[in-house]
């Protein structure tokens, strides 16, 4: 196997095992009789440790090869989530997801191995096949989840055997970076742009790009509002409608598979027809529409058409934005633009959790849902004034050539 094929395996398997254990984490830690802050905590502390984390890692890969902080990094995510399969007191499972977060630096510094192996016109194709172990591995591990907690086993390992089984994959995907995997960096320790550490002067930087801000605003505006739907549907489908967890891991695997086929087949008809900035638009329409369905639905048909709204319109929305973003901005601030975006959303995602979770244990289980379309309106109301200046740029560019050969 080429070393592309083998890094994007080995991201696959990981993913397989943070995906399996994401929407049996709420589950598990109510099973302990956790408060509603301290799951939200659990959430947000693994965006915390990653946001502070990653690009250290990634320049530390710069400095000392890829290879070396990928064994590290996958060494450190298989501990945590023993850790949190065999602990039962918050502040171990606290510190698991801690080092968890600390230790996922991983997919940055597998794009980073990607960057190395492949040359420009190749490099579309190899993150492409990294979003596609992404798509895979959110819809095969939530799957799998729900089949392991089907298991005729003693119902104090039922919530706790996912946890062990992705473990076990991280640990897998450990041994193959271990043995088979080789080191990508050049010898002559030329450093790979796209492991940027994001200063503070370079996000400023940022938001005065024009359009940047605006779009990096309304991509991080609609991980704000996605991220709860991640960290409380389990607790909603068990709440509302009487769900088990192995239910609501189903569930997750369909929301997955339905935006994976967004994101991997329409979206690349859709582009070209209507461009960015309208599926934009549509994608945060939807959105919008599914978190009100979801805060009213008080039926199974109900249910089905809001998370079917949500998936279809999260998949317009993301690969739209990032899109966009790479379209106007210079080929020189393509890294410090998308470390900043990378950044905003983890920040995003740290505060989500924990809000959504306290607004569904305080408040109601609609509540979140409701935030959550608030954001997104908000995010509309960004996109709107965004989309008239993109298509004007588009026109421009299009029209450039013609009026040069008029001449």
């Amino acid at each position: 196997m080429s070393p592309l094929g083998l890094v994007v395996l080995i991201v696959l398997v990981d993913l397989l095992g943070f995906s399996l254990v994401m929407p049996l984490l709420a589950p598990f830690a109510r099973q302990y009789g956790f408060q509603p802050w301290k799951i939200g905590l659990l959430f947000s502390s693994y965006q915390m440790c990653q946001l502070v984390a990653g690009p250290i890692l990634g320049r530390l890969s710069d400095r000392y090869g890829r290879r070396p902080l990928l064994v590290v990094s996958q060494a450190g995510t298989a501990i945590s989530l023993l850790i949190l399969g065999l602990s039962r007191e918050f502040w171990v499972m606290l510190l698991a997801r801690m080092l968890d977060g600390a230790s996922g630096g991983n997919v940055l510094v597998a794009q980073a191995y990607v960057a190395d192996v492949t040359g420009p016109e190749d490099r579309a194709r190899g993150m492409g096949l990294i979003g596609m172990a992404f798509g895979l591995g959110f819809v095969i591990g939530p799957l799998l989840g729900g089949l392991l907690l089907s298991l005729p086993i003693d119902e104090e390992w039922k919530l706790r055997l996912p946890f062990l089984v992705a473990s076990g994959f991280s640990t897998i995907a450990w041994i193959l970076v271990l043995a088979r995997l080789p080191e990508s960096k050049p010898r002559d320790g030329r450093a790979c742009s796209s492991a940027r550490v994001v200063s503070w002067r370079g996000v400023i930087d940022v938001f005065r790009l024009p359009m940047a801000g605006w779009i990096v605003l309304v991509a991080s505006l609609g991980v704000l509002a996605f991220a709860a739907y991640e960290g409380t549907i389990a607790l909603y489908l068990g709440d509302r409608f009487g769900w088990e967890p192995r239910s609501a891991a189903f569930a997750f695997a369909g929301m997955g598979l339905v935006t994976a086929m967004v994101q991997g087949g329409l979206i690349r008809r859709l582009v070209p027809r209507y461009g960015e900035p309208r599926l934009i638009v549509v994608g945060l329409v939807l959105t919008v529409v599914g978190f009100a369905g979801l805060a009213a639905a008080g039926n199974l048909l109900a249910l089905v058409g809001a998370m079917g709204a949500l998936a279809i319109g999260q998949g317009l929305l993301s690969p739209s934005a990032s899109g966009l973003l790479s379209r106007v901005t210079p080929e020189s601030e393509q890294g410090a633009v998308f470390g900043t975006l990378g950044s905003a959303q983890t920040m995003a995602r740290m505060i989500s959790y924990s809000v959504s979770n306290i607004l569904l244990g305080k408040v109601s289980t609609a509540a979140p849902y409701w935030c959550s379309a608030g954001i997104d309106l908000l995010a509309l109301a960004a996109a709107v004034g965004i989309a008239a200046p993109a298509r004007l740029a588009d026109t421009e560019a299009v029209e450039a050539p013609s009026r040069s050969r008029s001449r």
